[in-house]
């Protein structure tokens, strides 16, 4: 068995199979007197599954178990979080998983905070990590937002499940990266590529995508829908 870590995804080769591990956490955006972001726990619940998603989903894996860590109590924080997972679960088309988790019971809290990981499974053959990027065109789709920017239902702005689907049914598209906290430049330094890109682009490359608003599209040949190009990736 392999064990090894690539950007923020840990994968364990086992004979055909490859294990993908994804973790986000998030803190300080809930309900509680002390949250700096004042929002349901339930949309907390939504957008940090989203991130864990969109990392497992975009390697072509499919998810098979969550684990839920809450820093509170369970009832009313963790439940409206829970809630929010398994609604994700819905909207992402993901069919039921085995969830277990965790909460703070003995102690009171004055913010939210969860952790929440899943874990994916993939034919080793057909795992979209770690391609060659050689001479491939680099492509965004959605745009980076964080915090309040984002719409809580239905911001068309941002990456679609409906889109990382699309995407991977694509024979054109190599490899895709969702854009975290560190930005779209911070996701280019990751890979072993030089990029070039575009001098005219009308999207910050430094600024946080959050919950994975946006991803990092390498793809050969034409126009894909919804992606737009912002480079080439070196020789």
């Amino acid at each position: 068995m392999i064990s090894k870590k690539v950007r923020d995804l840990t994968l364990i080769e086992m004979s055909e199979k490859v294990l993908v591990i994804a973790v986000d956490s998030c803190g300080g955006v809930g309900s509680k007197e002390m949250d700096e972001l004042k929002v349901d726990p339930y949309y907390v619940g939504r957008f940090t599954a989203r991130v864990v998603f969109m990392e497992i989903l975009s390697t072509g894996a499919k998810i098979i178990t969550i684990t839920n860590g809450v820093m509170n109590e369970f009832s009313e924080t963790g439940e409206r979080i829970l809630e929010g997972i398994i609604d994700e679960l819905k909207e992402a088309n993901i069919g039921e998983v085995i969830i277990n988790g965790s909460s703070e019971e003995n102690f009171e809290t004055a913010n939210t905070g969860v952790a929440i990981t899943a874990v994916g499974v993939v034919d080793k053959e057909r795992i979209k990590v770690n391609k060659d990027l050689a001479g491939l065109k680099v492509g965004l789709i959605g745009i980076p937002k964080v915090g309040d920017e984002i719409k809580l239902q239905n911001d068309h702005e941002i990456m679609s499940y409906k889109d990382i689907y699309s995407l991977l049914n694509n024979n054109e598209v190599v490899e895709i990266i969702p854009v975290g906290s560190k930005g779209i430049i911070g996701e280019l330094k990751q890979i072993n590529y030089e990029v070039i890109l575009n001098i005219d682009l009308h999207v910050d490359i430094n600024k946080s995508a959050g919950p994975a608003t946006c991803a990092l599209v390498f793809y050969r040949g034409d126009i894909i829908e919804g992606v737009t190009q912002i480079g080439d990736v070196m020789k």
